[in-house]
């Protein structure tokens, strides 16, 4: 593997890493905000525990991937076969322009950190301010992006409203099936699932709506003609998004049209978990995807 191959490698892992955080976060707080109004107490409680739990782990993904980016950004630039010393990463975090934009989103996922500590004492406010933490993270991370080569802001607003989608969604079911597997195990366990279904099923269809929108406008901006999707590499991924993206999509209808009317039963839970599953597995994919896509170089770059 060459220099070039072995350091998109690293930014995309990092890039990955990061956004499993982000979207894992992003699901503990809409989730969150779900078991309030289903039939669950969102003070305490089995289900209050394993929130705090996600949320948490989501949190300490979200700063290894956030500081993992700034080592490969590190190892990108400079090149060298030696190993990256602190002085080579301070140096990009401090004093080039990638750090200065890298910068406010190091900020947001330190006070993501900070949200879970608070809420195990304050739960109300650490989780509103795991709300704020969440945003500025979401409206900062474009600022290390393709967004940035446009004047306009468009680009930003388009890729701050596919990542919130993509949190919403994908964040929101994964956390959701967790709790699921979770109240499973208690008697009344299956009418509270149906009741958590119900109220995420509005959600992802917002988010599902406000991804596609925003990444038609995303490929309509980053593309020069349609005919880049099959000549150009960047093209070429986007469309392997897309395809993922579908599969994804496909299986989330199912469960909105087939399953969801199937639950309050242990059976119908059990077919709603294995669905979701599979559901995850493929916004696993999507999200790799776009880790690799957002570190190579557009066609409207190209001339």
């Amino acid at each position: 593997m060459d220099g070039e191959s072995f350091a998109l490698v690293l930014l995309a892992g990092a890039k990955w890493i990061t956004y499993v955080g982000l979207v894992g976060l992003t699901g503990a707080v809409a989730v969150r905000r779900l078991t309030s109004t289903a039939g669950g107490d969102a003070s305490g409680g089995a289900v209050e525990r394993r929130l705090g739990m996600l949320a948490a782990g989501s949190a300490a993904i979200l700063v290894v991937g956030t500081a993992a980016r700034l080592t490969a950004q590190t190892w990108s630039v400079f090149g060298l076969d030696e190993p990256v010393t602190l002085e080579l990463v301070r140096i990009i975090g401090m004093e080039s322009r990638w750090g200065g934009n890298w910068r406010p989103q190091a900020g947001f996922a330190l006070l993501a950190v900070v949200a879970v500590a608070v809420s195990a004492r304050r739960p109300r406010f650490g989780w509103w301010i795991a709300v704020l933490a969440v945003a500025g993270a979401w409206i900062t991370l474009p600022m290390t992006g393709h967004a940035m080569s446009f004047e306009s802001r468009l680009p930003w607003v388009a890729q701050v409203a596919h990542g919130v989608g993509a949190g919403a969604w994908i964040g929101g079911l994964a956390v959701l099936t967790a709790v699921v597997s979770g109240l499973a195990r208690e008697p009344s366990g299956h009418g509270r699932t149906a009741g958590l279904a119900v109220e995420f099923s509005p959600m992802a269809l917002v988010a599902v709506g406000a991804i596609v929108l925003s990444g038609a406008l995303m490929s309509y901006l980053y593309l020069r003609a349609p005919a880049d999707l099959w000549i150009t590499g960047y093209g070429r991924v986007l469309l392997l998004k897309v395809v993922l993206f579908l599969g994804t999509g496909a299986v989330g209808a199912c469960n909105w049209r087939i399953l969801l009317p199937r639950l309050g039963n242990e059976p119908g839970t059990r077919a709603l978990l294995r669905s979701a599953r599979l559901e995850l597995a493929l916004a696993a994919g999507v999200l790799l995807v776009t880790s690799v896509l957002v570190h190579l170089a557009m066609p409207a770059e190209m001339g």
